[in-house]
């Protein structure tokens, strides 16, 4: 166990991520061999809603937890920030229980109340979830979380998958995740209970959601961005297209899958490397190896994702291989701007951020409305295209007011080049062409074989 505990922590969230996703990305031709490309749709649809109802609940919950229990006793301000995170658990629940009916009604494809009560379920517990995993990221725990998450995702897909043979449908699909939720946010709070207790005060909840609701803001930008557009397309085109369309997003979603190690070792550090001896270089150096290696995960999706829609899923659902490449380029954008962003979060509030996301979600939806009723899907993703490309643009021009980075352009500009031949190209050239480009990054000096990650790991 001692040797597995010395495992940097960017390779214990890669196992965690690789498991979880994994499992994820399995259960991808359960559900294609047994809801049709309509049922599919109306699954998107519903996992739409679910990110909306995420955001609201969240309440820029962990990325407070970040701000303000990231000193060095910070067990009393991560005890209040939990509290609040499980009022708010609890008034959710009770609307959702409340509301589920006439928001049924209001759904653009058919709805059953009981699906919607048990997909708020396990939003609502999300609020209760994500700050002890962020306060065990915060602190290097990174077997614990990945532990927890993999076991929650196991339990989860398990269910998911004894539920819908047994013909449960859509419906099983949602209480697998309504239980395992229940399961994992039982086991955090009494966890997060002995670590740092939990207090409520009305007046710090205030201070709390001060930083935090600016942030719900650019989370409903973000959604807006991401998923919004299901809501468009249901009224725009046949169920069946956008079940294909949700298909090609899970596919897309190998990219954050790549990505997401690197972004959970990260994220919670930032600020603390940032504002440390000799902090902008150890952070250039960092932020400069993941936006290298996401390039290269999109690239890696982009040409491998569209064989693997073919592999996983019936012929019926083949129009998802050509939604891959784009979808792919989209979420590249969306995770460079999460690394882009640190000097607008490291403003006194969380305003900054609201704004950049509020501005490309005013794109996004503009393009959608422009493009949709005209191209279907495909007006959709070059929406969501463009509008990720201006927010990385806005994030990236305001956080290097703050905090001047240097991210090596000209050097990461010949590998993202070299990536877009590569896809181009396609086939075995695609792979070869590819290759190269993972080789000349580590020419460059963009991705140092010997940990650059390391002067920054040890600061935080």
């Amino acid at each position: 166990m001692r040797h597995l505990n010395a495992l940097p922590a960017p390779l214990i969230y890669a196992a965690a991520m690789a498991w979880t996703k994994g499992l994820a990305l399995l259960s991808v031709p359960l559900l294609t061999a047994n809801l049709s490309p309509t049922e599919f749709g109306r699954l998107e649809l519903l996992a739409s809603a679910a990110e909306i109802g995420g955001v609201l609940i969240n309440a820029g919950l962990v990325d407070t937890l970040y701000r303000f229990a990231s000193a060095a006793d910070g067990r009393a301000e991560a005890g209040r920030v939990m509290g609040l995170a499980l009022a708010i658990a609890a008034t959710g629940f009770l609307l959702v229980m409340l509301c589920a009916g006439p928001v049924a009604a209001l759904l653009p494809l058919p709805t059953p109340p009981g699906e919607l009560r048990l997909l708020g379920t396990a939003v609502v517990l999300e609020a209760v979830i994500g700050v002890p995993l962020g306060w065990l990221r915060m602190h290097g725990r990174a077997w614990q979380f990945a532990l927890l998450t993999g076991a929650r995702a196991t339990l989860q897909v398990g269910l998911m998958a004894a539920l819908v043979l047994g013909g449960w449908g859509i419906g099983g699909v949602l209480a697998a995740g309504a239980v395992a939720g229940l399961l994992l946010a039982g086991l955090l709070t009494a966890g997060q209970a002995r670590v740092t207790g939990i207090g409520f005060d009305r007046h710090e909840s205030l201070r709390l959601l001060g930083y935090g609701i600016p942030l719900v803001g650019s989370g409903l930008a973000a959604f807006v961005l991401g998923t919004a557009d299901r809501w468009l397309l249901a009224g725009a085109v046949p169920a069946a297209a956008l079940g294909c369309y949700g298909l090609a997003v899970k596919i897309s979603m190998i990219v954050a899958l790549l990505a997401q190690p690197f972004e959970l070792w990260w994220y919670p550090r930032r600020l603390v490397v940032l504002a440390g001896p000799d902090g902008r270089a150890q952070s250039s150096r960092v932020v400069t190896a993941g936006a290298t290696l996401l390039v290269l995960a999109g690239g890696t999706v982009a040409l491998a994702g569209p064989l693997l829609v073919t592999v996983l899923a019936p012929a019926v659902y083949a129009p998802a291989a050509r939604m891959v490449p784009l979808l792919a380029l989209a979420l590249v954008l969306q995770l460079a701007s999460s690394m882009a962003n640190v000097g607008c979060y490291a403003r006194r509030t969380g305003t900054q951020p609201m704004a950049v996301n509020a501005a490309a979600a005013c794109v996004a939806l503009a393009f959608y409305l422009l493009l949709i009723p005209r191209f279907g899907v495909d007006g959709a993703i070059a929406a969501t295209v463009v509008a990720q490309a201006a927010r990385l643009a806005l994030f990236a021009t305001l956080s290097q007011r703050t905090a001047p980075l240097d991210w090596k352009l000209p050097r990461l500009a010949a590998v993202a080049a070299t990536t877009v031949l590569a896809v181009l190209a396609g086939g075995p050239i695609g792979a070869v062409t590819l290759g190269l480009a993972g080789l000349l990054a580590l020419a460059l000096g963009l991705v140092p074989v010997s940990g650059c990650a390391r002067p920054a790991l040890a600061s935080a």
